[in-house]
This record gives structure tokens, sequence and C-alpha cells, in this order.
């Protein structure tokens, strides 16, 4: 990621400013940042995911997944990301913003580059947000994802998963998937890929 711009920027600012390119940008404390271009692994687990997240949304009328979310944080004017997966149950209408309203539930895909920035600030801005029920956290190198979950409030609770016989429990959408299905086909740093007889008894 590298800074773009020298002026603080608004949110409005920042959607009039946006270039009309391929790449993607975010907005950090008025500052837009552009986007390290997805690796295989990243762009694998995403579809992965997104493919599961909508087979249980099946259950769910009205609700949508959005790939490369637009999230606004709470009280913010000056901040705007990109989650890799964000659902929210809110009816989609003609012209809605480039913000997903209400999300409930956000995904990220974490990276070496981004993964700080994604566990010291977007995670907590996240869980600002009062709609949101879980996020989860999905690393592209090694089996390992962390779902944190609501209990109430400003309650959170966070479960660790690290095998491929793990489940991953997503309450807010109803889904249980053993992790070995979500890594199906990825190379991972000291394994080969995945298979999804992996996650098998």
């Amino acid at each position: 990621m590298a800074d773009a711009a020298l002026k603080p920027m608004t949110v409005e600012e920042f959607f009039d400013w946006c270039p009309n390119d391929d790449r993607h940008w975010e907005l950090h404390d008025g500052r837009p940042i552009a986007m390290a271009p997805p690796q295989p692994a990243h762009q694998i687990l995403v579809g992965n995911m997104a493919g599961h997240i909508f087979q249980a949304l099946q259950q769910h009328p009205g609700c949508t997944l959005r790939i490369d979310g637009g999230i606004v944080p709470e009280g913010r004017d000056d901040s705007y990301y990109q989650a890799d997966l964000a659902v929210t149950c809110r009816p989609h209408e003609p012209g809605d913003p480039r913000d997903i309203r209400e999300p409930i539930l956000i995904v990220e895909v974490l990276s070496p580059s981004t993964q700080g920035t994604d566990r010291r600030r977007k995670v907590p801005d996240y869980r600002g947000l009062v709609s949101v029920r879980e996020i989860l956290l999905v690393d592209p190198e090694r089996l390992y994802c962390e779902v944190h979950r609501r209990l109430d409030g400003n309650r959170w609770l966070v479960d660790l998963l690290r095998t491929a016989e793990s489940v991953l429990v997503l309450e807010s959408i109803g889904l249980s998937v053993p992790l070995g299905l979500i890594y199906a086909n990825v190379a991972l740093v000291d394994d080969g890929p995945i298979s999804p007889s992996d996650s098998e008894g």
C-alpha cells in the first residue's frame, strides 16, 4: 500500500476523487491508500468463502453477499474500507450508496502487507458497527481462521481454528463448514494444496 495524496479527504471527497482504474482504494484517516493486487491464494479463499456463504444465504431471503464491500466506520467521515466479503440483510435498492449499510458479517483475508492494519484498525472499527455480529479473519499462508463473535454490546468472543477438521461456524448466517473446504486447492506455505478430502474424518 502507498499513500496517494497529501490533502485529507472526507468520504464524499474520496468518492469524487477515486480514479476509475482497476486498482482498489481505501481511505484511512483522510488519506487515500492504494491496495496491492490480491495474490492467487487470496483470490481462491475469497472464492471458496463466497460459494459457501451464498449457499447459506439461500435460507435467508433478502440477505445479500457483497464482494469488496465498502464499509464506513461508525461516526467517521474520514475512513472507508473495502472488505473482501460482507453480508447485509438490508434490502438492495437502485442507487444504493457505495458503502454497505448494516453489515452483519465481514470477512477479511489477511496478507503480510495488510494484516497489521486489518487487526489494529479495521477490526476495532468493524466492532464499532452495531449491526455486525461476526468478523472472520482468514490467513492465506497457513490453516488459521479467527472468528470474532459479538456476545452482547461490546463483549466479543474469539474462536481460533487451526486444522482441516475444525468446523467454521458463522452463526450470523447459519453456516457450518470444515476448514478444509474453505482452504480447498490452496497451497499453503508449509504444505501442499489442501484437498476437500482432507476435512473428512
